[in-house]
């Protein structure tokens, strides 16, 4: 471990002292010009105009003011020595500080290019980073002004930085990598000594664990890692998270100090247990009196109390065995401590080290902590060395477990073949060698057939021996990369009867002679139970990177040429533009539709029911619509997959029934037996938290529930029968009627009808259409007539266009018909209309 705290310190870089830029990675700023504006009365024009003399000259690589109630103004200059355009990253290092903003003086005018900082909500940063970074473009062979702005609660201090994009990633990459590994370290030592209390039950590793924790949270607040990831939009809890966190971490100390030692909180130990409860003083002074006091309280109560527990608990060790590993583990603490709390005062310079001197000590008092416990427990008694033994060996069925876990996550389970995570992720890591290749899918357009037909275990079958086929097939072409050297995978099962690899540079002819040539060896018959199968491959594919400069985009793009391939010759499909129509609107409507159900920006249409005996209204059809700032009126043939595919379908679902029972409320006076049919999904009735749902929405309107017919379609009632029928039961004895919607679409028996809660038999409008010329449908139509009487269920007939298919309905026997012949779905205020129109009863 103590290499680990060697890489620390040797990744710690060393200020430049030019300011010149160049094509360096790095370079710091060294000279500065300061200005502290105590009334905040100025903004950057107006101190672009003071005198040099109004400014303070520094001559330092970092900024170190400490707490200033003024604003602070810095103005610095960068030099492009070369001879061509420079494209930089400027980055002040200190996260910390609450408002920044960074100008560029361009020709006596001061531009804005970044205002952001810590009380900001983290979208206010340009780039998304714990720092505050600017791009900046450095014209060759000129010197570019630039006034940075500086208003904080927090010690003013900082580093400027110049970057090439490339060293700045590099870097940062490396340091958020030790950074997490810090973190880890942490929250292991904490999580382990949280085990180890469970089993053997004795508060020191309770202690440990919590402050562990809490000191992890507490560094990734100082490292901004929780505003980035956590409360990005709330930056006052950033702040507070950091007085609270080490309010708690300072109290912990104290706590843990006690136990380690084994001190009588009443005798000996009294001082640091009086002392433990100084942090959440400080912490409700800052709730009652002010945050900034608070802060400065804190790090003031740490010199004082870190060093007194240090002192305290090296005087009362004189007999204690830990006596040597507490004084080296508080050793390297209260160093760490101390320098970073003198960096905060502004007693010492910012640097890197300072800045993270905690995080040294801290691993360091870790390591030796860590140690001391081990010690500790080894000394136990022998029941504790068992439960040690037996976390030990809990951990290695973890680990080997996960790695189960992680072999199973990567590759498909029937053939073994990478899956498509394995094979995306295999893509990234190829793509970034920005060589030309082509991703090819190939599909078993007969796997579903033999799914439905001879069951999942021959297509499962059928599967594994054509990916061995293609496998072992295209290990033979040179151009073909290897995905798994150690396991020799070519090809990756992407879906249940898609696969893929991968071809390298090859030209437009040859790629296709060599797909003519897969294709005609893969497209041999298959045997399955004495029987020959031919596969009826189709094939698709994209390029890189003329289709696509991503895993997730070049797999989405050769997908829709697989779709397109059974169109095309050979069953052999390229990915082209003009076959794309997944665009840029479904997307658009994706990504709206929760909100319009959430802000009520959908509406409800309306279709009369009539009765086919009166010809008189006697109720509607509620129809959806989703009124569209931009593609208008949007019909839910769109969005209804949509909401489905999201797992919306219930909000949209509740929104409708909500939006009908209150329209019905009022329609109820005027007629009081008038009826409201209402769509419902299969992804609703099989969802038992939407039957609650709706009870609760009905709840207190009972009476309204006999006057609802909710309808669910034939072939969606098909699809999970047991649930379905269990919810439909439930919502029938919520008092709804049941409707079967698009009767004769479908597969459903008389022996499965019979056990529905359906009042209502809707025949669909495919047979309707064209009924008085069509003698067949109108055969069909009333045999569903006398079936749906006879099962005690009145009829409704859709798409009724003319008044001859209504005067065949009426003389077949229908109850209830709608249809354009009537009115088409208007909106509410129309169909009120209607009443004057079409006779009530």
């Amino acid at each position: 471990m103590l290499n680990w705290i060697f890489v620390l310190l040797l990744l710690i870089p060393c200020a430049a002292s030019a300011t010149s830029i160049d094509l360096s990675g790095r370079q710091d700023v060294d000279e500065f010009w300061l200005f502290e504006d105590p009334n905040h009365h100025f903004n950057g024009q107006s101190v672009l105009a003071f005198e040099s003399s109004s400014w303070q000259k520094i001559n330092k690589t970092n900024i170190n003011l400490g707490y200033q109630t003024a604003t602070v103004w810095l103005k610095f200059e960068l030099t492009n020595t070369t001879d061509q355009n420079l494209l930089k990253l400027i980055d002040i290092n200190y996260p910390l500080l609450d408002y920044v903003t960074l100008f560029e003086v361009i020709k006596n005018r001061t531009t804005t290019l970044t205002e952001t900082g810590d009380s900001l909500p983290f979208s206010s940063r340009n780039i998304k980073h714990p720092n505050f970074v600017s791009v900046v473009t450095l014209k060759p062979q000129s010197t570019h002004q630039y006034i940075l702005k500086i208003k904080s609660n927090a010690p003013v201090q900082s580093e400027v930085i110049v970057w090439t994009p490339d060293d700045f990633q590099t870097y940062y990459r490396s340091k958020a990598s030790l950074t997490f590994l810090y973190l880890g370290m942490l929250l292991s030592a904490a999580l382990f000594n949280l085990v180890v209390f469970i089993f053997i039950k004795e508060n020191t590793y309770l202690a440990y664990g919590l402050y562990a924790g809490v000191f992890s949270l507490l560094m990734a607040s100082q490292d901004a890692i929780l505003f980035e990831y956590v409360f990005p939009n709330h930056p006052q809890y950033h702040n507070w998270s950091q007085l609270i966190l080490g309010c708690l971490a300072i109290s912990l100390t104290t706590i843990f100090n006690l136990l380690f030692l084994q001190l009588d909180p009443k005798t000996k130990g009294k001082p640091l247990y009086l002392m433990s409860f100084v942090p959440l003083l400080i912490l409700v002074s800052g709730f009652l009196i002010d945050y900034v006091f608070a802060i400065k309280a804190t790090i003031i109560s740490t010199l004082l109390i870190l060093p007194a527990c240090f002192f305290i608990g090296l005087y009362h060790s004189k007999n204690n065995i830990n006596r040597l590993f507490y004084l080296i583990a508080w050793t390297w603490f209260i160093i760490g401590i101390i320098v970073f709390a003198l960096a905060r005062l502004g007693l010492i310079p910012f640097s890197t080290f300072s800045n993270h001197a905690i995080q040294l000590g801290s691993t360091l008092e870790l390591l030796t902590f860590a140690i001391a416990l081990a010690r500790r427990l080894h000394s136990e008694k022998e029941t504790r060395i068992q439960a040690q033994q037996l976390i030990i060996d809990s951990s290695r069925q973890s680990a080997k477990l996960q790695q189960e876990l992680l072999y199973n996550a990567t590759h498909n389970e029937v053939t073994g073949l990478p899956n498509r995570n394995s094979f995306s992720q295999w893509l990234d890591k190829h793509i970034s060698a920005q060589q030309p290749f082509t991703v090819v899918l190939m599909r078993l357009s007969r796997i579903a057939e033999l799914d439905k037909t001879l069951g999942r275990d021959i297509s499962n079958y059928a599967v594994e021996q054509f990916a061995l086929a293609l496998n072992s097939e295209v290990q033979s072409h040179p151009n073909i990369e290897c995905l798994d050297h150690h396991e020799n995978f070519y090809a990756a099962n992407l879906s249940n009867s898609t696969l893929g690899f991968v071809i390298s540079n090859t030209q437009k002819e040859a790629l296709k002679a060599l797909l003519a040539t897969l294709n005609n060896r893969l497209n041999t018959p298959i045997n399955l139970n004495e029987m020959e199968i031919d596969p009826w491959v189709m094939t698709g594919y994209a390029n890189y990177p003329e289709d696509g400069q991503s895993a997730q985009i070049i797999l989405r793009n050769a997908g829709i040429a697989l779709d397109y391939a059974n169109q095309s010759e050979n069953h052999t499909s390229s990915y082209r533009t003009s076959i794309d129509t997944y665009d840029e609107r479904h997307l658009s409507l994706v990504n709206e539709l929760k909100t319009a159900i959430a802000q009520n920006h959908m509406q409800l249409h309306y279709q009369p029911l009539i009765c086919a005996k009166t010809n008189n209204m006697i109720g509607a059809e509620a129809l959806i619509r989703w009124p569209h700032s931009e593609y208008g009126m949007v019909m839910p043939d769109e969005f209804i997959e949509i909401a489905e595919q999201t797992g919306i379908i219930q909000a949209l679902s509740l929104w409708v029934i909500k939006s009908a029972l209150q329209q019905l409320q009022k329609w109820k006076k005027i007629t009081p037996d008038f009826l409201m049919s209402i769509n419902i999904s299969a992804h609703n009735i099989q969802d038992a938290h939407f039957i609650k749902a709706v009870s609760i929405l009905i709840k207190d309107k009972e009476a309204l529930a006999k006057n609802i017919i909710l309808e669910i379609t034939e072939t969606q009632m098909m699809l999970d029968t047991h649930h379905a029928l269990k919810n439909l039961w439930a919502l029938n004895e919520l008092g709804f009627n049941i409707a079967i919607d698009d009767f004769g679409t479908g597969y459903s028996n008389l022996s499965y009808l019979k056990k529905l809660p359906a009042n209502e038999l809707k025949i669909d409008k495919t047979f309707i259409l064209n009924l008085e010329d069509d003698k067949q449908n109108q055969v069909l139509v009333q045999t569903a007539i006398h079936m749906a009487h006879n099962l005690g269920m009145s009829v409704v007939a859709e798409g009724v266009e003319s008044e001859r298919s209504y005067t065949l309905l009426k003389s077949m026997g229908c109850d209830l018909c709608q249809g354009y012949h009537f009115s088409r779905p208007v909106p509410v205020d129309q169909f009120e209309r209607l009443f004057n129109n079409i006779a009530k009863p």
